[in-house]
């Protein structure tokens, strides 16, 4: 670029700042540097390199450059909300939120800053600021569509289904019909269980906007949801020639494949996007992953292998790598890996849990509790983390696995009584048989959860809109009785990570039905998106009745956690039509397999408080 150190600072920014405009990247980028020759104190030229790293995906940088420009004049309240931005694309929104609250309190009328301070507060976890600052916003300005629409999402995620669904047709109904309106009506209206209403959204906004991944992607999920299968594939494939790399609809429309028996065409997505993008190690990372659920444990390896080898403090390569070197039984050298990575990503959750359980695989119960305190300072309702505290417990001997663990006060037995309409619990169990009988045509259980030898629902049961079971609405609200009478009879303990949690009312955070066949059994897991969990046996074969031999009965406090760590089951339930099992959702359990040319079907659910009580980390 002839003459160029010849040229005003003025000059070379307008020209710069011309060039990021056009798209021109690499020129604006040689120009700002060329004034930072001139003026190496120039914060516009930093900021706008820093916009520019944003751009191109070096995050790291862009922090960099904005906190430079910063540094030499922090009264920047764009720059401030800049940095916030980048912030929260790294996963750091904790720290984002004072950058954001300095832009705002520069120039108190940003409503740009102040709605990415709510965002970043919703993130973090600060639900009754983030909904007030949304609220203040739509106050100043009811036609704020972007504080609107955050409302919205916001509301979804407090499970606030009602309200977030009024937000959104007060969008549509003031601002006419936009994509992500529609787009997210119809999540709320899914997760309402109105799936024929939020099909019509997701098609209606793909009139809109045929090219939004995320709209195929959420379309594919309802279809399969009403067990539109080939239609929820063709969603499913839509996605990915749309983003090929877009991993959820890989793993939805792979699991379908499975399921449905079309096992020929298993996997062949992730082939294609390999030739898109061959030596890309997060796509080489992905197919390890589905290569390793799919059982395919060697050809996973050899592919994080090459991948590590291009990205080697990659926490993503690093957490799969290391639990397929779990699986192939070489915990020594998953630690390493796990030990290696969290030098680089201290606060990593994944590679924290995945160090705590590869120590106890080790028999170093003291190491692993060290990492599970970690998690649990970060993330004090971590199930998966609460779970491996009971083994590492009584892996030492200490009266703490059955304080944490209580399986003789934790686990409520129920049987419940038949509805007013039915005559006893045989007639109405006859009819939620009859009812699931549509959610058991696949012809294998989805291959990344626990059932061997049945079928599973792929979808919410509980609070289906469209088409409802009556059976199933009646035995929901059962649950939710018994389930709120039996967290009534627990003792208060603000210590405890369970009873804690106590909340007069809960929300089903999900519900499926799942049945076994003969020699069908549940590997031992926890469910980590619950709080309390619970079984509902619909029918059972004759020979759960043998009360020596266990056949089919629920198992309590047997891990999966490797050979070394071999514990045995602490309690076990006997199935009963019509019987109603609770217990804390990061309690291990699993099936003792049974022998039967009868079928043993359940609806199990998972549920959450609707309202948390106070915070307060378990002690490891």
């Amino acid at each position: 670029m002839t003459g160029i150190r010849s040229r005003t600072v003025p000059d070379l920014l307008a020209e710069a700042f011309t060039a990021q405009r056009a798209g021109d990247l690499p020129k604006a980028e040689r120009l700002y540097k060329a004034v930072l020759q001139q003026d190496p104190r120039n914060t516009d030229a930093f900021q706008l390199l820093g916009l520019i790293a944003k751009a191109v995906g070096k995050l790291e940088v862009a922090a960099d450059l904005m906190q430079r420009s910063l540094s030499i004049n922090p009264r920047q309240p764009h720059v401030q909300n800049n940095l916030g931005n980048v912030l929260v694309d790294l996963g750091r929104a904790e720290e984002a939120l004072s950058h954001y609250g300095t832009a705002i309190r520069l120039r108190p009328d940003y409503s740009e800053a102040k709605l990415n301070l709510c965002r970043a507060l919703c993130q973090t976890g600060h639900m009754q600021e983030a909904e007030q600052g949304l609220r203040d916003l739509l106050q100043d300005n009811p036609q704020d569509r972007g504080a609107a629409v955050e409302l919205g999402i916001l509301l979804t995620r407090a499970h606030r289904l009602d309200e977030a669904e009024a937000v959104y047709r007060s969008i549509l109904e003031n601002a006419g019909a936009t994509v992500h309106p529609l787009h997210n009506l119809g999540l709320v209206l899914k997760l309402k269980g109105n799936y024929t209403e939020a099909i019509a959204c997701y098609r209606r906004a793909l009139t809109l906007n045929s090219s939004a991944k995320e709209i195929w992607l959420n379309l594919g999920n309802a279809l399969s949801g009403i067990d539109e299968y080939e239609e929820a594939i063709s969603a499913y494939r839509e996605t990915l020639r749309l983003d090929p790399f877009d991993r959820d609809a890989h793993a939805n429309l792979n699991g379908l494949l499975w399921r449905t028996g079309a096992h020929g065409e298993l996997l062949h997505s992730y082939e294609a996007a390999r030739q898109v993008a061959a030596d890309n190690p997060a796509v080489l990372e992905m197919i390890a992953e589905a290569k390793a659920t799919y059982g395919r444990l060697q050809e996973a390896l050899e592919e994080l292998e090459t991948a590590i080898r291009l990205a080697p403090t990659d926490a993503n390569i690093i957490r799969t790598l290391g639990y397929v070197l779990l699986r192939l039984g070489r915990p020594a050298e998953a630690l390493g890996h796990f030990e290696a990575g969290l030098k680089e990503n201290a606060s990593e959750i994944p590679l924290l849990r995945g160090a705590a359980e590869t120590a106890l695989q080790l028999g170093q119960s003291s190491v692993a509790l060290t990492y599970l305190q970690k998690v649990i300072d970060i993330v004090p309702d971590d199930q998966k983390a609460l779970s491996l505290l009971g083994p590492a417990w009584r892996q030492m001997d200490s009266q703490k696995e059955l304080w944490i663990n209580d399986y003789d006060h934790l686990i409520g037995v129920i049987d419940l009584a038949s509805p007013a309409d039915f005559p006893d619990i045989h007639t109405f169990n006859e009819a939620l048989l009859r009812d699931l009988a549509r959610v058991h045509e696949t012809q294998h259980e989805p291959v990344d959860q626990t059932l061997r030898n049945g079928t599973q629902s792929s979808d919410a049961l509980f609070g289906r809109l469209n088409e409802p079971s009556v059976p199933i609405l009646l035995l929901e609200e059962m649950i939710r009785a018994a389930v709120r009478d039996f967290i009534s009879s627990l003792p208060d303990d603000h210590t405890h990570p369970f009873l804690r949690r106590k909340s007069p009312s809960v929300a089903f955070s999900g519900s499926w039905s799942s049945r076994l066949r003969d020699e069908g059994y549940h590997t031992d897991h926890i469910h980590p998106e619950g709080w309390i969990s619970g079984c509902y046996y619909v029918d059972v074969p004759d020979c759960c009745r043998d009360k020596t031999a266990r056949q089919g009965w629920i198992k309590f406090g047997s891990p999966v956690l490797g050979e070394a760590m071999q514990q045995p089951f602490r309690r076990a339930v006997q199935p009963v039509p019509g019987r109603l099992v609770l217990f804390p959702s990061y309690f291990w359990h699993g099936t003792i397999p049974f022998r039967s040319q009868q079928t043993r079907t359940t609806i199990a659910f998972d549920a959450v408080p609707d309202m948390t009580g106070p915070k307060q980390n378990s002690p490891a």
